[in-house]
C-alpha cells in the first residue's frame, strides 16, 4: 500500500522542502504526495519551491495539491490590480523578488497557470485535504471557497465531512499543539502548519510532513537562510511608501 505524505505550507522555504523530500521523507514513486497550498510569499525563493514542484511533477512523482490564501492574493493582483497592495504587503514582494520581476504581470504563464488549476480541496477515502478548513455552519461548504482559503476558527461537524478527518495548514501552529492533535484525533482536524518559515518564533520552525497511511510524521527544521525581519521591514517601507 502506498504512502500518502502531506506537505503543509511551504512560504518560500526551497531548502527545507528539497532536503525534507530527499534525505528526511524519501517517498518512493509510487507513493502519493499531498500539499496544502502556500507555496509562496513570505519566505527566500517562492520560485525556487515551484519549480520544485515541476522537477517533482516531470520525474513521475505523484503530486496533488490544493490551493492556499497566498495563492488566491497572486491571482487577484493579476486580475484586479487594485488588490496588488494586499498581495505585496503579505509577502509578495518576496515572491516578485524571486522570479527578479517588478509586477505580477512579468511572471511567466507556466506559473500562474499551474496555481490557477489548483483545486480548493480534495477528498480521500478518510481525509479532506484543504488549506485553511471548512465552515460547518454554511448551507454549502463545499462551495464557500473563502472559507476553505482563509477560516482559522471552526468547530468540526462530522457528520459533514463524513466522518473524515480534516487535514489542513494556514496557520502556524506550535508543535506540541500539532502532536496532540494527532496523536488524539479527537476533533476530526489535524492542522500539520508548524510555520517553517517562522524561525523566530518559539515552537515553530519546522517542516512537520504527516503520513496518511500511519499517521506517522517526520519534523524538519527550516534550513533556509532567510531574514524573516528584514522581510517584514521591507513592506513597510512598501506601506509607508504607498
Amino acid at each position: 500500500m502506498a504512502n500518502k505524505f502531506v506537505f503543509p505550507d511551504l512560504h518560500g522555504c526551497i531548502e527545507t522542502l528539497r532536503y525534507t523530500f530527499e534525505k528526511v521523507v524519501c517517498p518512493e514513486i509510487n507513493d502519493i504526495i499531498y500539499f496544502t497550498g502556500d507555496f509562496i510569499n513570505k519566505g527566500p525563493d517562492s520560485k525556487g519551491v515551484l519549480d520544485y514542484i515541476f522537477y517533482l511533477i516531470e520525474a513521475g512523482y505523484k503530486i496533488q495539491a490544493v490551493r492556499g490564501n497566498h495563492e488566491q492574493l497572486l491571482l487577484n493582483a493579476i486580475n484586479d490590480k487594485t488588490t496588488f497592495q494586499d498581495f505585496a504587503l503579505k509577502g509578495g514582494l518576496d515572491t516578485l523578488e524571486s522570479f527578479h520581476v517588478d509586477t505580477v504581470d512579468d511572471i511567466p504563464e507556466r506559473y500562474i497557470e499551474f496555481i490557477n488549476a489548483l483545486p480548493f480541496y480534495i477528498e480521500l477515502d478518510d481525509f479532506f485535504i484543504v488549506h485553511a478548513g471548512f465552515n460547518y455552519l454554511s448551507s454549502d461548504l463545499f462551495n464557500d471557497w473563502d472559507s476553505m482559503l482563509h477560516i482559522r476558527d471552526f468547530v468540526v461537524k462530522p457528520e459533514k465531512t463524513n466522518y473524515k478527518t480534516i487535514i489542513h495548514g494556514h496557520y502556524a501552529t506550535p508543535l506540541q499543539d500539532i502532536l496532540y492533535h494527532v496523536i488524539e484525533r479527537k476533533e476530526y482536524r489535524i492542522n500539520i502548519d508548524n510555520g517553517c518559515v517562522y524561525t523566530h518564533r518559539e515552537g515553530m520552525g519546522n517542516l512537520f510532513v504527516l503520513n496518511l497511511k500511519d499517521l506517522s510524521y517526520f519534523i524538519q527544521p527550516c534550513l533556509d537562510n532567510h531574514n524573516y525581519e528584514h522581510s517584514v521591514n521591507k513592506r513597510r517601507y512598501y506601506k509607508n511608501k504607498g
